[in-house]
């Protein structure tokens, strides 16, 4: 397991410096015009929150530590939404701390990032075992992710097939109406960041009737 931590502790330093190099620049351009809601800021927020909560060594060993993982290798096949940067991240990263077979559909909203961080991860370890989804082929998991037709279709097409599909979500934010400006603003961003495409980005607030919300400026 240590081997794998490693793995992913060198994908944080690079991905910590990413935008400073020719290299991710390039990739950071080509990745804008995929999804026309999302810029520059939004990708590197992204690939911060990524660097600093899934990427760090002290918090990888003690995520890792809390699970007896012991789980035989398997194929997982993980269909990735694109409504936000690298979003599919996660997913990817626990069935290769498992030990699994990962074959990647990326969303073709946000293929150019995702791409980019499977070609770093081979550079890092080239047996590392990423392949492309292959939709004719029979998996031993599916994890997919999209819109509500999308994942009519894959429970559809993996019926017999151990699998978690996740639609469209929405979430709900209920004040009391004695929030304080600090907690007002964390809603703001919440609300606000990517342009409010994540399923866990408030869309509705409940408030007491007659309370008067103070947005924070």
């Amino acid at each position: 397991m240590d081997g794998k931590i490693d793995i992913f502790e060198k994908l944080g330093e690079r991905l910590r410096r990413f935008g400073e190099d020719a290299q991710s620049q390039r990739v950071l351009a080509k990745a804008i015009p995929e999804n026309e809601w999302l810029s520059a800021e939004d990708i590197h927020r992204a690939i911060d929150a990524i660097c600093e909560e899934f990427l760090d060594r002290e918090k990888l060993t003690a995520w890792v530590a809390r699970y007896a993982i012991s789980a035989e290798a398997r194929s997982v096949a993980i269909i990735m939404a694109g409504n936000i940067p690298l979003v599919g991240f996660f997913d990817m990263m626990c069935a290769l701390i498992l030990g699994h077979k990962v074959a990647v559909k990326p969303s073709s909203k946000d293929s150019v990032l995702t791409n980019y961080i499977i070609d770093t991860l081979r550079e890092i370890s080239p047996t590392i075992a990423i392949s492309e989804y292959d939709s004719q082929a029979e998996y031993d998991k599916v994890i997919a992710t999209g819109s509500n037709e999308a994942a009519r279709h894959f429970s559809t097409r993996y019926a017999s097939t151990p699998s978690l599909v996740r639609g469209s979500r929405h979430s709900v934010a209920i004040l009391s109406g004695n929030e304080s400006e600090q907690e007002i603003g964390a809603l703001q961003r919440d609300i606000f960041t990517h342009n409010g495409l994540g399923c866990r980005s408030v869309s509705l607030i409940f408030l007491p009737q007659a309370t008067t919300l103070q947005l924070a400026p």
